[in-house]
């Protein structure tokens, strides 16, 4: 027997006594939908319709609308379903693009809305009495048919799709899932969606039956499942947001072997009571259906989500903006190759063009491009992360909304998840919501929020914790069946209605904070006892709340107490206090505090000796931090300046999530590191302040066998936050860092600190310098009313050289501003000296602030420094200043003079607190979510900006010494350096000259 080279083919090889389609109105078998499909061939042939022909046929599910889609095929043309769900505008579009003088019909009310002759299939297919003979037979390349899909734009476009891939689709379908003739299906699909005629062709091509379901049946899972039941069904789909219900409800033994699913990102679902299997399906419309499957194992296994492997026909490429090859592990771009593409878009080649490239690895072949971001699990499958269209900008973070529901999802009493993006008013920031069904109906919508919420910051940094959530009953559908995200978002906004009314709390204080906390999250989903940063707020809203809080209460109230005071009876309770306190309050913490945390446990010593040359040639480096600006630099030069394989503790869900954010802030800040040193770097998902870092058992004991140097760039870096929110993560972090040193062999640590260690202390100690050597204590007065970062530092320290003390290798490199980095002119976008940049060059004025220096520097010259003076082994006991000197050493606003001199720009220099006045109370400046750096008061009515002028000159000889000869240098700020950061980092370009030869600028 000759193989079919179409569905055609393998439709007219059935026996024309079994039973075709089974409706609620009729029952056919494969020799009556021949002869009826034959009525209607003949019809269109004589009307000159063949091969290269389009014919539309509006549809409904009944046998007529398969009789339709088999007798357009026997007169050699394709068709083109026109749901008869579909709006009146889409319908008329898509007649229009088809050029077609016919519209088939197999519904009843067809509306007469077009100027093409409508066609009754009812009328068609009576008319039987004499046989239809083809001229020929339709070639594997000829179209089959036409589906229109929503294109990016709103406008439907068509996709062309041959024979040959829709049979050798069906045919590896019906194989693998053993469809014959003794199966039974369900037509589920909406018949506009290709899936629909995936339905269609795997029944009919394999001699099955298939099971046309009415509306009433489609929409409800309990009597979907009763129905499988019933009618002894082997094989159904159902789309994505239905599987999880049928699941549910499937709660006997039944005929069903296989439940097919698929269209959208598929939630973790338990299937532990089911004998049946779940397959998730993925594919695009341009790669013929479906393009990889899932055999979905239950949520109960905790594996990691995922859309699969290639069904035959496909081959799947996951590639970066260059077109090479992603990683595995590493997100990129999810293309499609093989037989399995379509012809491309009708009346549309420039769009084919645009969508269907040639490949880059297979000259003379095709590859689409999805739109779709994945990445490569280690077990060889694809995880689906989201479209590419569908990022979003978080406070400055590119977020996939789906990376969080695949975290989210994963959380016990969720049915059905999605995660989108708020579009708020002009300048207005962006944040994410949560919508959530639950699983159990009955449960308290505030106690499942509750209970995400935690997950989410546990699991997400913060600007990836959906700052919203929405608890619904159903999710609204397109016309597709799948979740309509814009729907949702929109009910949202509906239902947010009129702001909530706190009228009835009496106490007016508190009061007065509910409605600050209502006004920067913009949702009264809160009560008086709830955090404000479980809620949904951050450190701009905070900036915010408290702001409006100064000026309603009169007080001059700072960002931190929003962090030691977080919810709403806890706040107002401080602002009473305040109201009645005589004595200034500040952010002051007595330094035996700080004293009493400068300990280090009895039961770490350092017993057995250090190999000093294990410096110079290491073979195992730890390194924290490396997903910070300074940290991924240095992960960089450790490659490039040693063979050692470098382990990283990155906090992440699992390897390969440590690895991709890894390889993200590699691709974010264009660091150059080669591919053959990726495979040296080593992550692991961990905590550094957990204990043994959260790493499994065996991974700590193998890292503590096998590392000899630490670099420990990890380190929380907050300018608003207390003391006390930064203690665990720097102080606790370090001890288990220093605890992980004496484990097993002793490690050599190299502690990266900051030159703000020396804080303001000049104020006290009158000097005008300081060296290497000088004893940080003599600035603890000035220290202990400093932000809570420089006083972790402090404390760090301290513990640091009590470990050297005890016998740890230890050298400490304290840091200047990595303002940004000299070839590249990237910079870290959380920097509050870019803001500074942004608000001075917005208002044309910078502040009179004298002698204020940041120790600015580039990231480059700090991390070469570390790496190079790190192999030395005279650096241990030693501690380095990463600073400059003479002109390098540039304080504020040496460094507006600079852009001045380079660029046409011209700043008036204004008293500072005229020029904060300027932009203190607009929540739109860039400078804004700092706002307590420079109105917070910190030592005689100063903000810790004017308290750091006429700072010290950091001496570094130590340094200059170490680096003699290396051929580092530092940072010129010349106009090439600060002409890249302008452009990479502030978002200036810079084009054209003046008539005095400098350039001009213009904001990008």
């Amino acid at each position: 027997m000759n193989r079919p080279k179409t569905v055609l083919d393998a439709v007219r090889l059935q026996n024309p006594e079994s039973v075709a389609l089974v409706s609620n109105q009729e029952t056919l078998t494969y020799g009556q939908l021949a002869l009826y499909s034959d009525a209607v061939a003949r019809f269109l042939v004589t009307q000159g319709v063949g091969p290269g022909d389009l014919v539309p046929i509006e549809a409904a599910r009944s046998t007529n609308f398969v009789i339709g889609l088999l007798g357009i095929l026997k007169s050699g043309a394709a068709y083109i379903p026109i749901d008869h769900a579909y709006p009146d505008a889409r319908k008329t579009y898509i007649m229009e693009q088809s050029r077609s003088p016919w519209l088939l019909t197999s519904t009843r009310d067809a509306k007469q809305s077009t100027s093409a002759q409508v066609v009754d299939i009812d009328t068609l297919r009576r008319e039987t009495s004499t046989p239809f003979a083809p001229a020929g037979d339709v070639s594997p390349t000829a179209p089959m048919y036409v589906i229109f899909t929503s294109g990016t734009t709103g406008v439907p476009k068509g996709v062309v799709v041959e024979h040959h891939s829709v049979l050798a689709f069906v045919d590896w379908h019906n194989r693998h899932f053993q469809v014959d003739d003794q199966c039974r299906s369900t037509s589920m699909a909406a018949l506009g969606f290709d899936v629909a005629h995936w339905e269609i062709w795997s029944a009919l091509c394999s001699g099955s039956r298939l099971y046309l379901l009415d509306d009433m049946v489609r929409r409800d899972a309990a009597e979907l499942v009763r129905f499988y039941a019933r009618e002894g069904i082997t094989h159904a789909f159902v789309p994505t947001v239905m599987a999880a219900d049928v699941i549910k409800h499937s709660t006997h033994p039944s005929s069903l072997k296989y439940l097919f699913t698929g269209g959208e990102k598929l939630n973790p679902v338990d299937t532990d009571h089911v004998r049946f299997s779940l397959i998730d399906y993925y594919g695009p419309t341009e790669a013929t259906i479906w393009a990889t499957f899932h055999p979905v194992p239950s949520a109960s296994l905790g594996q990691e989500p995922s859309i699969g492997t290639p069904v035959d026909g496909a081959r799947i490429w996951i590639l970066d903006k260059t077109m090479r090859e992603a990683p595995p592990g590493m997100t990129g771009e999810i293309y499609i190759a093989g037989s399995c593409l379509a012809r491309g878009y009708l009346h549309n080649e420039r769009l084919t063009a645009e969508k269907f490239l040639p490949h880059p690895f297979e000259p003379g072949q095709r590859i689409y491009r999805t739109g779709d971001l994945g990445r490569w699990l280690p077990d060889g499958s694809v995880q689906f992360l989201g479209r590419a269209d569908e990022q979003v900008k978080i406070r400055g973070h590119l977020v996939e909304p789906s990376e969080v529901e695949l975290v989210l999802a994963r959380q016990p009493g969720i049915r059905q998840l999605s995660v989108t993006a708020t579009a708020p008013a002009e300048g207005s920031p962006r944040e994410l919501i949560a919508f959530l069904i639950p699983e159990d109906a009955s449960i308290s919508p505030r106690d499942l929020v509750a209970r995400i919420r935690e997950t989410a910051r546990a699991l997400l940094p913060d600007y990836m914790a959906p700052g919203h959530y929405a608890v619904r009953e159903t999710f609204p559908l397109n016309a597709n069946g799948k979740t309509d995200k814009a729907a949702l978002l929109a009910s949202f906004v509906h239902a947010a209605g009129p702001a909530r009314s706190f009228d009835e709390v009496e106490d007016t204080v508190e009061r007065s904070v509910l409605e600050a906390f209502q006004a920067a999250l913009q949702h009264s989903d809160f009560q008086r006892s709830d955090s404000f940063f479980e809620i949904g707020g951050h450190s701009m809203l905070a900036a915010e709340v408290i702001a409006a809080l100064s000026d309603v209460h009169a007080l001059p109230l700072r960002i931190t107490d929003i962090y030691n005071h977080p919810t709403a009876e806890q706040l107002a309770a401080e602002i009473r206090l305040r109201q009645q306190a005589s004595d200034e309050v500040s952010d002051h913490t007595p330094s035996d505090v700080l004293w009493n945390d400068v300990v280090l446990p009895d039961d770490i010593a350092f017993s057995a000796p250090f190999d000093v040359d294990r410096l110079q040639d290491p073979n195992h480096v730890l390194l924290t931090g490396a997903t910070g600006f300074v940290g991924i630099h240095l992960l960089a030069e450790l490659l490039a300046t040693t063979r050692a394989t470098v382990h990283c503790i990155v906090r992440a869900r699992s390897t390969t999530e440590a690895m991709r954010r890894i390889q993200e802030k590699i691709d974010e800040y264009k660091v150059p590191i080669a591919a053959a040193d990726i495979d040296r770097i080593k992550a692991y998902p961990g905590d550094i302040a957990s204990s043994r870092f959260g790493l499994a058992l065996d991974d700590y004991d193998a890292l503590c066998r096998d590392v000899e140097v630490i670099h420990h760039s990890a380190s929380a870096v907050n300018f608003i936050k207390p003391y006390s929110a930064m203690k665990r993560d720097n102080v606790d972090g370090l001890i288990g860092i220093i605890r992980f040193a004496a484990t097993g062999r002793t490690k050599a640590l190299m502690l990266l600190s900051t030159i703000s260690i020396y804080s303001w202390g000049y104020w006290i100690t009158g000097r005008d310098a300081v060296s290497e050597e000088d004893d940080i204590d003599q600035n603890l007065e000035a220290i202990c009313s400093d932000i809570g970062y420089v006083k972790s530092k402090w404390v760090m320290e301290k513990i640091a050289d009590l470990a050297q003390a005890r016998g740890l290798p230890l050298a400490t490199f304290r840091l200047g501003y990595a303002t940004y980095h000299s070839k590249t002119g990237l910079s870290a976008n959380y920097q509050w000296w870019g803001r500074l940049v942004k608000t001075c060059l917005s208002l044309g004025q910078v502040p009179d602030l004298h002698e204020l220096r940041e120790g600015l520097s580039s990231v480059d010259y700090m991390t070469k420094a570390i790496a190079h003076i790190a192999r030395n082994p005279a650096a241990l006991t030693q501690k380095f200043n990463l600073i400059h000197s003479g002109e390098n050493n540039v304080s504020l606003k040496q460094f507006f003079t600079l852009l001045e001199r380079y660029f046409d720009f011209r700043f008036a220099v204004v008293p500072f607190r005229q020029w904060r006045s300027l932009w203190m109370d607009d929540p739109k400046t860039p400078l804004y979510p700092v706002l307590n750096l420079f109105r917070d008061r910190m030592y005689k009515d100063n903000c810790i900006i004017e308290m750091y002028q006429q700072t010290y000159l950091w001496q570094h000889d130590k340094t200059s010494a170490f680096l003699e000869g290396s051929g580092i240098q530092a940072p010129t700020f010349d106009e090439d350096e600060l002409r890249r950061y302008l452009e990479h980092s502030i978002g200036i370009g810079l084009i054209g000259q003046s008539e005095d030869g400098r350039r001009a600028p213009i904001t990008a």
